[in-house]
């Protein structure tokens, strides 16, 4: 019942990303403007962001891409392209995925909510913790490499649209693992007949 619970709450969330689609990133972008305009970004901007940048710039390595991590706030990479020209790349604190990771908390509620032993929940939770990391990483090479191989435009459009799928598409594969390798449900004693004869 918990499986099939979580997965409809996870295609709910898919048809109403694909629904409000263009009201989600604009939303998302005028949040963003507010946070800045706050100066609560700054922390994230300074000390999150190039540890994730360096590791953006480790994955798309084997890919070719040469880049380099900045100590500025405004610039966090540096693409060389194969033209000799220098591409700037800006990681915001935005790009970090706290949206995935909103998604990930409300399914670890519902899908966590049936009688599994308590190691088999620590280790999905970290599981999915880890899980949705990498996977904002991994949509972070692609835009790179986008930027790199393609257009920046092409980078801006991925980022903007594609960002919600990878993380919905993380969900899916994450719960059905979870379900099929991970989660165990609680063993109840078993008493014997010695015991229920003697009660």
């Amino acid at each position: 019942m918990e499986k099939k619970r979580t997965f409809n709450q996870i295609f709910l969330i898919l048809a109403v990303i694909l629904m409000v689609l263009p009201a989600i990133v604009t939303f998302s972008s005028m949040l963003t403007s507010l946070f800045n305009s706050m100066g609560w970004y700054v922390w994230l901007q300074k000390w999150a962001v190039p540890w994730q940048s360096r590791l953006v710039a480790v994955m798309v390595k084997p890919l070719g891409i040469n880049s380099y991590v900045t100590n500025s706030i405004d610039i966090s990479m540096i693409i060389k392209k194969w033209n000799g020209q220098m591409l700037p790349v800006v990681l915001e604190w935005n790009c970090l995925g706290w949206q995935s990771m909103i998604m990930l908390l409300i399914t670890l509620i519902s899908g966590l909510s049936g009688k599994y032993s308590f190691y088999s929940r620590v280790e999905t939770i970290v599981f999915g913790i880890v899980g949705t990391f990498l996977s904002n990483l991994f949509r972070m090479a692609i835009i790179v490499s986008l930027a790199y191989y393609w257009s920046s435009f092409a980078a801006i459009i991925v980022h903007d649209y594609f960002a919600m799928f990878v993380a919905v598409g993380w969900m899916i594969f994450f719960w059905w693992f979870s379900y099929g390798y991970i989660l165990e449900e609680k063993k109840t004693p078993i008493l014997s007949d010695h015991k229920i004869s003697e009660a």
